[in-house]
């Protein structure tokens, strides 16, 4: 059984997504609605998950996420190290630095 970490992410709203759109080449992400809503969109797709609901990212699949409307989104997050490290890295780092650091973890904004 491969590692895997387990965060929770409280999301403010955004008139956009939360992350560009991405995919990571090794590792699967999956998503799990604890309160409000959240877009998850795969490729062409958007799927909206509700509280309860979940959705697996499988490694090499273009994604982002979204809250809906005006209100937040408390989610888990299950994803592999690297995609923790990748996250935690990309929120230090200043936006010149990563394509570095997306490319160090195996994944690509796209």
């Amino acid at each position: 059984m491969a590692d895997f970490v387990i965060r929770r992410w409280d999301l403010t709203p955004l008139p956009f997504p939360q992350a560009p759109l991405h995919v990571h080449d090794r590792g699967d992400e999956g998503f799990v609605v604890l309160t409000g809503e959240l877009d998850v969109t795969l490729g062409a797709d958007v799927r909206r998950l509700g509280a309860g609901e979940f959705l697996v990212v499988s490694a090499g699949t273009p994604h982002t996420f979204a809250t809906v409307g005006d209100l937040p989104a408390t989610i888990l997050v299950t994803m592999t190290p690297q995609i923790d490290a990748l996250v935690r890295e990309l929120h230090q780092v200043p936006e010149d630095e990563r394509p570095l650091v997306w490319a160090r973890h195996n994944s690509r904004p796209l």
